[in-house]
């Protein structure tokens, strides 16, 4: 076997090792393992934009006459805990170029055997669907029960150490003050720490000394500045178009 595809076959094979190590035993939960699915291999042609939409379907909304859930006569897309009833499974599964999904036309991958799987295993438990994350109203969490309760210091750290159990993995130790703030200051400036910086934190001897150091670098102007990085790059920010003709654009407004 070549040596491009013998690593080809290798990373896909551990891809789907990885899947079933996260997934396995858990609940699919729509937003995490399905909507990303969904988006990438069928909004195009069954998303929100009316002109590309096709057959009068869409996966982005079930409240729509056009909904995966709606019945159409003689079939459903999806329909709950029946994989045989749910046409896009039939989809999916087809070898067939005429009936498969997404259509070769389309230039989008095939879902991969993990994918498939998440489909599945959502439709056979009920394909509960969740709205978009941003419409919908954040709710308070249950705070998990731990075995060791030693070592968390707030509710987050009560979630992290759930899962880390659930794993059999163990909390690292904690790190030392001067290795807090030079990771802590880095990820909310992009800079590291000045001594007079460091000096302060290892100096302050209360309990609260971590939460006063948060503080004090979201209060600096170098947090806004290394956050908004992110943002800039998504809207392209520079001097000039950088396409074909590199005309000069206006930034100021940014």
């Amino acid at each position: 076997m070549p040596e491009r595809a013998y690593l080809t076959s290798a990373v896909a094979i551990l891809l789907v090792l990885a899947g079933q190590r996260i997934h396995a035993g858990e609940n699919i939960v729509f937003q995490r393992d399905i909507r990303p699915i969904l988006s990438d291999r069928c909004f195009h042609c069954h998303g929100p934009d009316e002109e590309a939409r096709e057959a009068e379907l869409r996966f982005d909304t079930i409240g729509d006459e056009e909904g995966p859930f709606q019945d159409r006569g003689d079939y459903q897309v999806i329909t709950p805990h029946n994989l045989q009833k749910s046409s896009i499974w039939d989809r999916l599964t087809t070898h067939d170029p005429d009936e498969m999904m997404p259509p070769a036309g389309s230039h989008k991958q095939p879902l991969s055997v993990a994918q498939k799987d998440l489909i599945r295993r959502w439709i056979l438990q009920g394909a509960a669907f969740e709205d978009f994350w941003a419409f919908s109203p954040p709710v308070t969490q249950t705070v998990p029960p731990v075995a060791d309760n030693t070592r968390t210091l707030n509710r987050l750290d009560r979630f992290v150490a759930s899962r880390l159990e659930k794993e059999t993995l163990q909390l690292q130790i904690p790190a030392d003050k001067r290795t807090l703030i030079r990771r802590l200051t880095f990820d909310l400036t992009g800079l590291p720490p000045t001594r007079w910086q460091i000096h302060r934190f290892l100096d302050d001897r209360s309990p609260l000394a971590y939460q006063r150091l948060v503080d004090r670098l979201l209060a600096t102007p170098h947090y806004g500045e290394h956050m908004s990085k992110y943002w800039l790059d998504l809207v392209r920010f520079a001097d000039t178009n950088g396409m074909h003709h590199d005309h000069y654009r206006e930034m100021t407004p940014y």
